[in-house]
Order: C-alpha cells, then sequence, then structure tokens
C-alpha cells in the first residue's frame, strides 16, 4: 500500500491528474511543463513543486475596508467611516457590499493564489463551515476576517506575508505552527466564528451547550458511522457531553484586555473565563488521564485525546484522499493512509498529501476522472482555461446562489454535500442547466443567465477573452478541425477521449457556424458546446 508510483509509469495523463488533484487543473504549457519535470528529474520532483510552500498572500490582500483603522468605538462595518445604527438601510447596503467583496476575495485565493494553498483553503472551508449569520452583526467581519486568516495560514503552512488584519490574535495561534491538522483544530477551537456558530460562548459551568462538543467528534475529527472503524474505537453520547464539559468558559472580549480595565482598546478575543468553565478532572474516549499523568481537564487537552487515536487518523485520512483522490478507498488503503497521517507525520498535512500524490493509488485508472467538479471548482477552473480574470463581486454571488455554494452560508455546519453525495443538489435539474448554459458568459457574453440588472450590468466592463490564444487563427480554417478540435480538448477535458459521435455533431455545428458568421464565432460556438458536455462536470 502506498508504494511510490514508478518512474516508468509517469505519463502526461499523470501528470495532468496530479495537476487537476493538487490545484485547479493547467493551461496545455503548464501540462506539459509537470510532465517533462517529471520525465527529466522524477516524480518526487514534479510532486514538490506542488507542494512549495513560498506562497505570499499580500498577493490577496484583503479587502480594503478589512485594512482601516477602527473608529474610537472599534467599529468595524462601515466602509465609510459612518457610524448608522446596525438595522439602518445605509449599514444593511453596507454589509451586502462587504459580503460581495468578502467573496470575490475568497474566489481571486482559489485562482490566483498557490494552487496547493488554494485547494487546501476550499477544503478547510467546507470541513470548518461557518455560517456569518450565525456569528452575528456586531462580530460578524471582524470574526470572518480572523477565521479566514487561520484557514488560509493553514492551507499554505509557515510562510511569509500573513499578517493578521488586526493585532491582538495572539491567542489564536499560540505556538505559531502552521500547517497541522491537530493545530489548525485547536486555533478553530479558540476562533471568534466558531465560538458564535456553536454558542460556545454561552456554555458555562452552570449551563453547558452542547455544540461545539458534539460536532468536534462528529464533524471535525472522529466522524460518524465510518465504515473504517470498529466497535473498539467508537465514542458514546457520554464522551460528547464530557468534551462539552471541557470547552466551557471561552468567552469574547470586546475592546477591552479580559480584565475589564480601561487601560485602552483591545480587538475582540477569545479568551478562558476560569470562572465560567468547568475544572473537574474527566474521563474522555477510554481515558483516564493524560498522558504524562495529568488530569484530563479542558479543551485542549480533549483535541489531543482525539488526535491520538486510530479513528481520529482514519475519518481524516479517508476525507482528504476523498477530497484530493477519489472518492471509494478501501479499507485497506484508509488504514495505511491513517498510519501514514498519525504516526509518521504527526498530522502535518503537506507531508501526507506528499505520500498521497506519489502513491500508486493515486494515479489508478479508478481515481482519474472520478469525481464531479464542485461549484468552487467549476468556476475557477473555468476562468482558469480560458484565461480570463474574475467575474465581478456581483456576478461571482449571483453564480454561487445558482450553484448553491454561497461561502458564508454553508446549508449546515457539516459544509456542503459532495457532488456524488447525499443531500447533493449541485447536479439536480435546476444547477446542472445553469452549469450547462454558465459557458457562455465567456463565449457569447450572455449575460441574461445572471438573474437581474444589477448584476448584468456589473460586467459591462469585463474583457472579452483573448480567443486568438486559445484557437490561434491558423487552426480556424475547416481543414484544419482537427487540429482545432485537439487542442481545445487537451485544453477543456484533458484526460477525456471525445466519442466520434460528439465529434461529428461539433465539426457539423462549426462548419455550418463559420460559414453562416465566421470563423470566430465557430469556435466561441465549439467551445460553449465543449463546456456543456457531461464530460466536462469530471475531473
Amino acid at each position: 500500500m502506498l508504494d511510490p508510483l514508478p518512474q516508468e509509469s509517469w505519463s502526461r495523463r499523470a501528470a495532468i491528474h496530479l495537476l487537476n488533484r493538487a490545484g485547479f487543473g493547467g493551461s496545455p504549457d503548464e501540462q506539459e511543463a509537470l510532465f517533462r519535470l517529471g520525465e527529466e528529474s522524477g516524480i518526487e520532483a514534479a510532486v514538490d513543486s506542488l507542494l512549495e510552500t513560498s506562497e505570499d498572500w499580500s498577493s490577496q490582500p484583503w479587502p480594503d475596508w478589512a485594512l482601516r483603522d477602527k473608529d474610537p468605538n472599534g467599529d468595524f462595518y462601515d466602509p465609510d467611516g459612518n457610524t448608522e445604527a446596525a438595522n439602518s438601510n445605509s449599514n444593511f447596503r453596507n454589509q451586502g457590499i462587504r459580503r460581495r467583496e468578502f467573496t470575490r476575495w475568497y474566489f481571486a485565493s482559489l485562482k490566483e493564489g498557490q494552487p496547493l494553498a488554494a485547494k487546501l483553503l476550499k477544503f478547510f472551508t467546507d470541513h470548518f463551515a461557518i455560517d456569518s449569520a450565525a456569528i452575528g452583526q456586531y462580530y460578524r467581519f471582524i470574526g470572518l476576517l480572523r477565521y479566514f486568516e487561520i484557514l488560509r495560514k493553514h492551507a499554505a503552512g509557515n510562510v511569509a506575508g500573513q499578517d493578521a488584519p488586526f493585532e491582538g490574535d495572539e491567542r489564536l495561534v499560540p505556538d505559531g505552527h502552521y500547517g497541522n491538522f491537530r493545530t489548525m483544530v485547536n486555533h478553530v477551537s479558540w476562533s471568534i466564528a466558531m465560538v458564535r456558530t456553536l454558542d460556545l460562548y454561552v456554555s458555562t459551568n452552570r449551563s453547558i451547550n452542547e455544540n461545539f462538543g458534539r460536532e468536534l467528534l462528529e464533524l471535525f475529527t472522529l466522524g460518524v458511522g465510518d465504515t473504517f472503524t470498529n466497535d473498539n474505537d467508537d465514542y458514546t453520547e457520554e464522551d460528547v457531553g464530557t468534551a462539552a464539559e471541557a470547552f466551557t468558559g471561552r468567552k469574547i472580549y470586546n475592546y477591552r484586555y479580559p480584565n475589564n480595565t480601561n487601560n485602552g482598546p483591545y480587538p475582540a478575543a477569545v479568551w478562558q473565563n476560569n470562572g465560567l468553565r468547568d475544572k473537574s478532572a474527566k474521563s474522555f474516549f477510554g481515558n483516564e488521564a493524560m498522558p504524562g499523568g495529568a488530569d484530563i481537564v479542558d479543551g485542549d487537552d480533549i483535541i489531543e485525546l482525539i488526535f491520538n487515536s486510530t479513528r481520529c487518523a482514519k475519518h481524516l485520512s479517508w476525507k482528504l484522499w476523498r477530497y484530493f483522490a477519489s472518492p471509494n478507498p478501501s479499507k485497506e488503503l484508509v488504514a495505511a493512509l491513517a498510519l501514514r497521517f498519525r504516526d509518521t507525520h504527526d498530522y502535518e498535512i503537506r507531508p501526507f498529501l506528499k505520500d498521497i500524490f506519489l502513491s500508486q493509488e493515486f494515479y489508478d485508472d479508478s481515481a482519474i476522472n472520478s469525481q464531479v467538479k464542485d461549484a468552487g471548482d467549476i468556476l475557477t477552473i473555468l476562468e482558469k482555461q480560458l484565461e480570463a480574470p474574475l467575474v465581478s463581486k456581483d456576478a461571482i454571488e449571483d453564480v454561487m446562489q445558482q450553484l448553491g455554494y454561497e461561502i458564508l452560508f454553508p446549508p449546515s455546519i457539516a459544509g456542503w454535500p459532495e457532488p456524488d453525495g447525499d443531500g447533493n443538489t449541485w447536479l439536480a435539474t435546476g444547477s446542472m442547466v445553469f452549469r450547462m448554459n454558465m459557458p457562455s458568459i465567456w463565449s457569447h457574453r450572455n449575460f441574461d443567465v445572471l438573474t437581474n440588472n444589477r448584476v448584468r450590468n456589473s460586467l459591462d466592463e469585463y474583457p472579452e477573452v483573448d480567443w486568438n490564444s486559445i484557437a490561434p487563427r491558423e487552426l480556424r480554417t475547416i481543414e484544419n478541425f482537427p487540429l482545432l478540435i485537439d487542442a481545445l480538448t487537451k485544453r477543456f477535458l484533458p484526460n477525456k477521449t471525445l466519442r466520434k459521435s460528439q465529434i461529428r455533431t461539433l465539426y457539423q455545428r462549426y462548419s455550418a457556424i463559420s460559414e453562416q458568421l465566421d470563423s470566430l464565432e465557430g469556435v466561441k460556438e465549439l467551445i460553449r458546446l465543449l463546456l456543456a458536455l457531461p464530460e466536462y462536470q469530471l475531473q
């Protein structure tokens, strides 16, 4: 299990698959460059080129309003410095603007960031889903900014250029170490966004709220009903209750130091209120004490014990494999992955992914083209393939609402269902029709697929795709159609083979449009049809 792919098995097909899974695909030139690197310098060199951790998020700064100075009252919420009441129409409009700008920042990070860091950012956004409405208006944007700062730091690992947008975040990153799953869960548990979303801020030793304790076990670490576990490593309702007790007393202090004296403003942060936490010694998940003999007392102890377990290693390995490789790993493969993740790499994410990307199982025929592109993938990949800039913030929000992927409003704390999973609506009839029509936004500037005039007008200045780069003039003659369709297939449908009947239909349509209008319009129609094929939904 997890033996490295033999050098002689490296191929363009393997290089394309690796680009698709370690990021959001690549242009034909990028595909060829990665293939050549693996051929000439070895597969490990090709994998290392995608794992590099020199990401500098300063290339994707926060929206302008996030970096402006606070007013004396600590008001973060009005980009023009106004102080209207929170429920005023002006403030409501500003909230909507900020929401759209934040969403555009997220998609810019996916499209233009270091590919693997961007792919991990998307994974964590789903794995640790938070609801901006639950955070509440008062804490919403400071909570969101800090939360996504945690996610993108862990997505990239230890890198430069990632200063938080606000002072006072020391408790969020107590050891300054990023890129480790255990550490990340700890940091998430201290974040304003999660403390508000799962009601930790109201959980005290006198009134325990189980929301976070339950979701920590069921969603973030141990899973529910995994087929890779057994009765010996299952947890109980008592364990859920114990976890909830351990996380009591986490409170959000507003703009003052924790002792509540008037010695200056302090940005909101989460701290432990010793008077409100349950300090009793506990038993948890078959453990009566910590590995060193100390009592099990607080949430940090609970997280450490969870990550010592085989069940946690299996569940997280299973989830990462499904996200990066294929939907149905075997029990034997999950067991091997868990040993690597916990015992070899101590939950360090990138070394674990390197093992995945080097393994024979990752390149198996059953893994290639086995995933349905989710909504975040399909917009990011499409714009990268078209070499097109990101559409407007209004258009992104509209597209994502139609596709069912609003990053600030997940359908539940469990995040978004996988495209081939229970509860998925991404490939339901309405969403599928939009997926097939969406490419016409770029191919034919068909903004009518968007829902209102405000959104359509936001694209008035959006530039035309550089069609000469994608389909050079010399390929557009009828005689060169085989060369044209080959070039377009390599760009938009890599690792896929069109059927003869599909090629014949595409040729007939291209010929008709080229004769009626011109070859450029024929190219646009050809690309629109290629992007509407069922094969385009797979990667």
